[in-house]
């Protein structure tokens, strides 16, 4: 399918038309569909563009300098994906699935909160590497009682819109995994609550009911999300191009980008500037939008199952 522009936000029928002009000053054009109904939380629209020869890069950036400008959300998709088909989509967790980093949470509850959210922050910036900071978070929760993981799952929010997402993707077939830099303990709890098809994380080492500072296995950073995006594609046999994938962090990135859609969710700034689809003003449910879906057929789904 051809090229697209979904924006998403509150949109007025004069900054349709401004940017139906800034369109035509690239030499773009297309036609526009209206994805959502009266009384929605934003309006969508999704704007089909007529073949033309298209910098994808240069037209993001330009994008995102509109975005940043309107705080609506305007999302360049070099090819449309088919829902129907079914494909594969993968998740970040931690500020993706949940709205809270799992390693800060423990820290709190070690009393060394402000300590490792700095460093986290400092890595989802992209400032300092990954693996590096999370070996140096975990060390620092050596002695924690494992008892207090349950409490903590049970305090966390999960991301707006994540129900609606994978009722209407499992009911295209779809495969849904979680790829996180968190915890097995948290990741597979997610994984159940939301039926999903399989789970990669960090395993965390528990001795006398302790953690030991220590992890089991490989880490799950940023080269082993992209490395596990393309090798359960080919597991299952699906499609690169039926591939999507969404982050919030540096570490997100590879795989961001080795999708056909790769979708920054509430991200930060560095990764808003250079993952494909950054999008700000819905939940998971705005992925299902992307997919060129309306909110009539998305809540005709999520209200029947």
């Amino acid at each position: 399918m051809s090229a697209s522009i979904t924006l998403i936000g509150s949109l007025t029928p004069e900054y349709l038309d401004q940017f139906t002009v800034w369109l035509g000053e690239k030499g773009l054009r297309g036609s526009s569909h209206l994805l959502t109904q009266e009384g929605d939380i934003v309006s969508v629209v999704q704007i089909r563009l007529a073949s033309a020869t298209i910098n994808s890069a240069d037209l993001r950036a330009a994008l995102l300098v509109l975005s940043n400008e309107t705080g609506i959300d305007h999302i360049y998709q070099a090819t449309m994906l088919d829902i129907k088909a079914g494909g594969l989509a993968v998740f970040d967790m931690d500020s993706t699935l949940i709205k809270a980093e799992v390693m800060d949470e423990l820290a709190i509850e070690a009393g060394i909160g402000q300590q490792i959210s700095a460093i986290t922050a400092s890595a989802m910036r992209g400032e300092i590497d990954f693996v590096e900071s999370f070996v140096q978070r975990l060390a620092l929760l050596k002695g924690l009682s494992s008892d207090v993981m349950d409490g903590v799952y049970k305090r966390i929010e999960h991301m707006d819109g994540i129900s609606t997402l994978m009722t209407v993707l499992h009911h295209y077939g779809w495969h849904t995994a979680i790829l996180s830099g968190g915890f097995t303990y948290f990741a597979d709890r997610v994984q159940a609550e939301y039926g999903m098809s399989e789970v990669h994380a960090n395993v965390l080492e528990i001795q006398q009911n302790e953690l030991t500072g220590k992890h089991l296995g490989p880490i799950v950073d940023g080269e082993r999300k992209k490395l596990l995006l393309t090798n359960i594609a080919e597991a299952q046999k699906i499609d690169p191009k039926q591939t999507i994938a969404c982050g919030d962090g540096a570490n997100d990135l590879l795989m961001l980008n080795h999708a056909a859609l790769g979708v920054a969710l509430h991200a930060k700034p560095l990764v808003r500037q250079q993952s494909p689809c950054p999008m700000n003003n819905l939940g998971l449910d705005g992925i299902l939008y992307l997919l060129g879906m309306t909110s009539m057929q998305i809540q005709a789904l999520t209200t029947s199952e």
